[in-house]
Formats: C-alpha cells, sequence, structure tokens
C-alpha cells in the first residue's frame, strides 16, 4: 500500500514538473519574441503548414508590394512555416523555435493565420486568411503609440 502511495506520489510530481516545464518553454517564447528586438518593431506573425501554401503565397505577393508601408510603420514580419522562422527584415536576436511560437500564440502546424503583435507585446489582430496590407496598416494607424510616432515624425 505504501509502495503505491509512493509511486502515484513520483507520478503526480513527475507529470506536474512536465507541466511546469511546458508551461516555462511557452511563457519563455513569449517573453523572447515581444523583447527579442526591445519593442522597436511591430511584430507581424504569419503561420503556414508549408511554402507552398497557397495562402501564405497571397500573403507575401500583398506584402511585398507594401514594403515602404511596412518600413514606415515599423513592422517586422515574422513568418513561421513548417519548422522554420525567417524574419524580414532580419535580427541577430536570437528568437524563438516555430514549435514555441505555435505553442504560444495556438496556432495548429497546419493551419494558416496572421497575428498583428504591438510593441507592447500584446496581439492587436488575428485572421485565418490572408490580410490586405491597407487593414493591417489601418489596425496600426489607429494605435495611440503609432499615432505618438506619426506626430512627432511631422515637421513642424
Amino acid at each position: 500500500m505504501i509502495r503505491k502511495i509512493i509511486l502515484l506520489s513520483a507520478w503526480i510530481l513527475g507529470f506536474s514538473c512536465g507541466a511546469f516545464s511546458a508551461m516555462a518553454q511557452t511563457e519563455n517564447a513569449a517573453v523572447r519574441l515581444s523583447q527579442m528586438d526591445k519593442g522597436t518593431h511591430r511584430i507581424l506573425l504569419v503561420f503556414a503548414p508549408d511554402s507552398q501554401n497557397e495562402l501564405l503565397q497571397e500573403q507575401n505577393k500583398m506584402l511585398r508590394q507594401a514594403h515602404s508601408g511596412l518600413t514606415e510603420r515599423d513592422m517586422l514580419v515574422v513568418q513561421v512555416i513548417e519548422n522554420n522562422v525567417e524574419l524580414n527584415p532580419p535580427l541577430k536576436e536570437t528568437i524563438p523555435t516555430a514549435d514555441a511560437l505555435r505553442q504560444e500564440y495556438k496556432v495548429k502546424a497546419s493551419q494558416f493565420t496572421v497575428i498583428l503583435v504591438g510593441k507592447d507585446g500584446g496581439e492587436k489582430y488575428r485572421a485565418d486568411h490572408p490580410q490586405a496590407p491597407a487593414v493591417l496598416f489601418q489596425i496600426v494607424d489607429s494605435m495611440p503609440m503609432r499615432q505618438n510616432e506619426a506626430q512627432q515624425k511631422r515637421p513642424k
């Protein structure tokens, strides 16, 4: 009887440690993503199951045509495709793994998802289909931080 209690206690302890470890890894991914460039960029996460995904191709085409708007709004595009994470523009910072980002943002490996993350690290918008840059820019431009940035850049 005592042996069963000890085994059960050990199993519960091992399970709990594993759960805490998984939570810590996910938490670390969120912290690393929101702080990897010290809040200088808004992050557009684009998740796709593979590089041949039609929705990904459509999203990339739209983003290429909006390069200047992305730059003007300090937007960093982070693509999570299969097990790869790519940044545009590239940064030298250590970035979370594809699995950690999928866990943090609750995106399945088989789905296409676009997520806009503000400079404060908070999720601002999510969609399961490609987003026109004009839609994303409208969301960003309505943010108080962006409005302050625009006022500071205006010639006086």
